[in-house]
């Protein structure tokens, strides 16, 4: 009896049997990454605070008020956390389906600030939205969304970024970001995002080799196109090189942020005590604020920012590390090489690095937009930390 049960044929799965998708994995809501929670407000406060001292020149030359520019940043700020906090609290799986959506409207507005008396144009460069009692710069929400998108289409395995097919298809929408951003003279924008997008796609399964090369390709290409038919780009490019040969001209605002720095020598000139933020360094509340840290902080001062930004990336990547799933992971992924790509190239261009992109400073520079839209990338990185497989279950908060 035995032998003849042991030699009975398995049965067949039925065709509905096979059809049944794997269980859904409930994920357990924790509490959420305070330390991350303690970094971004310290970084924002000391940005504010920094934000002050830089722009209170400016501001009363332009508005006879010192604190006009801290204000306007102040209430973004404010925007933006309670949109962190609001963010932190909804499951990031609850709005994944309105993610093409979110994006193909921002693609939308960024065709629309090439549209003269809708786009606004500041420094000979068209990036904002004309919207009665406020100014939008869509390219922001573009750093976010692609990330997202990617993580989306990855997450959905409908997509094998071994095959070129697959990868022209998603590279292809990011194409098309990066042609309105180069069409609205927003390199620093396109960088970003290209960073950004590339970063994700990598970590979702991109072979790295191509990457390296299509990259080569298209840095060789870029400086080409810029030497040929835009010399004054070229050469605001390339002062970075010999910031001193034109202080005058192309090298004038390198040199100045470079005077700045030196400036502050040890422990800085004291906060609020910036000389180049006197109408020597133009726009010194956005670009190059990094540069009036080093002149009021020192280099103690500003060794220690930077220690900041490198903890608060790091707990970030480890957000993304520990995440529970692949769409949240690569999210995480993207929004923390957003914080980083910005970071290390606007400290880079301050410190006369790398050629002048105008990349802002997260928790810094001047921007309402910016700040609201960083705000809520950790708004999404605090939700995702919630359910961080290492994160202990502590009940529904």
């Amino acid at each position: 009896m035995a032998n003849r049960v042991a030699s009975r044929p398995k049965r067949r799965a039925s065709t509905k049997e096979k059809n049944l998708k794997p269980p859904i994995i409930k994920l357990h809501r924790g509490d959420i990454d305070y330390t991350f929670l303690f970094m971004v407000v310290l970084m924002l406060s000391v940005g504010l605070v920094m934000l002050l001292s830089a722009s209170a020149p400016k501001s009363k030359t332009l508005y006879d008020n010192s604190y006009r520019f801290f204000i306007k940043q102040s209430v973004a700020a404010a925007i933006g956390l309670v949109s962190m906090y609001i963010i932190s609290k909804i499951d990031y799986n609850s709005y994944k389906k309105y993610i093409p959506i979110a994006l193909g409207v921002c693609i939308i507005a960024l065709v629309l600030v090439l549209i003269p008396g809708i786009g606004v144009s500041h420094n000979g460069s068209r990036r904002w939205l004309n919207i009665p009692g406020f100014e939008l710069q869509p390219s922001e929400f573009a750093k976010p969304l692609i990330a997202m998108f990617f993580a989306l289409k990855i997450e959905s395995g409908k997509y094998d970024l071994k095959y070129w097919k697959d990868i022209l298809k998603l590279g292809g929408v990011l194409l098309i970001i990066l042609a309105l951003m180069m069409a609205e003279t927003h390199l620093s924008g396109a960088i970003v995002i290209a960073g950004i997008g590339i970063a994700v796609l990598i970590a979702g399964g991109l072979p790295v080799k191509p990457v390296i090369i299509v990259g080569i390709i298209a840095l060789v290409l870029g400086f080409f196109a810029i030497k040929e038919f835009s010399p004054v780009r070229w050469n605001r490019i390339m002062s970075f090189l010999h910031p001193f040969e034109d202080t005058q001209n192309t090298g004038y605002q390198i040199s100045q942020g470079l005077y700045a720095i030196g400036s502050g020598k040890l422990f800085g000139l004291g906060l609020g005590q910036s000389v180049q933020k006197y109408t020597y360094l133009p726009e010194p509340y956005n670009d190059f604020i990094f540069a009036i840290v080093c002149e009021e902080l020192g280099l103690v001062g500003a060794t220690m920012i930077i220690v900041l930004f490198a903890a608060l990336i790091l707990r970030a990547a480890r957000i993304a590390a520990n995440a529970p799933d692949i769409y949240s992971s690569l999210t995480a992924t993207g929004i923390t090489v957003h914080l980083a790509i910005q970071t290390i190239l606007n400290i880079a261009v301050a410190t006369s690095s790398v050629p002048n992109t105008g990349v802002a400073l997260p928790f810094f520079s001047y921007g309402g937009t910016a700040i609201i839209t960083l705000l809520a990338e950790m708004g999404i990185l605090l939700n995702i930390s919630r359910y961080s497989v290492k994160n202990p279950v502590r009940g529904k908060l």
